[in-house]
């Protein structure tokens, strides 16, 4: 039997010859067996068992063959897969390293600084609008179904202008307080309202208390 190859298998339709055996010589063929497969070239005087033996040894060399191939190709395999890994790492390491010249490096330093702050402000600087509609629509008891294309570059150009999300958030919470609001049922608290830069510096830097105003728990973040 081939290094490493712990078993081996015998086949139902072996049964037939098997049961034609005295079961003495049944005992004597299986030891046979074994003695095979484990390579001590076993030598029988009994021509009933080498009779019975001869197509088990063929089927055992077929199987063995079998292994021996799919063992080969496991072998190639593993280092198909093995030389990928190493390929990807290879070029993993080479990006940090890359990364890392770039950002030691004085040259390139102020436009590698440029680059991740405009990144990050596009992160932060974006918006949730359908938390925007719920918002609107809780802080003033309306029902927008949609936010248009329109209003949605409106407030994309206010974010180009400087203003944020706590803009937005303390303009709605503020004008929710103002007298002139809730006397007109608050009808013109509308998302296009709150997406004008005057909106928003007349009401975002408001303070005003009202212990009786609704605050809702949602947020634009």
């Amino acid at each position: 039997m081939a290094e490493n190859k712990k078993g081996f298998v015998l086949y139902a339709d072996q049964k037939s010859i098997i049961d034609m055996l005295q079961n003495e010589v049944a005992g004597e063929l299986f030891k046979h067996i074994f003695a095979y497969v484990n390579d001590e070239e076993p030598i029988s005087d009994n021509p009933l068992v080498n009779l019975a033996f001869e197509p088990i040894k063929l089927q055992l060399k077929r199987d063995l063959k079998k292994w021996e191939d799919i063992k080969v190709k496991r072998s190639e395999a593993g280092k198909i897969s093995a030389e990928k890994r190493k390929q990807q790492n290879q070029q993993v390491l080479t990006s940090v390293e890359s990364v890392e010249q770039t950002l030691t490096n004085p040259t390139v330093k102020d436009n590698v600084n440029v680059k991740v702050n405009v990144i990050n402000n596009n992160n932060v600087e974006s918006i949730d609008f359908d938390q925007l509609l719920s918002f609107i629509n809780s802080t003033f008891g309306r029902n927008f179904k949609v936010v248009n294309d329109k209003v949605k570059n409106k407030y994309k150009s206010l974010f180009k202008q400087g203003y944020g999300k706590e803009h937005i958030k303390d303009a709605i919470l503020n004008a929710s307080k103002n007298d002139y609001h809730k006397q007109t049922n608050y009808q013109y608290c509308t998302l296009e309202f709150f997406s004008r830069p005057e909106t928003i510096d007349k009401y975002s830097s408001i303070t005003q208390k009202n212990d009786n105003v609704y605050i809702p728990q949602q947020d634009l973040n």
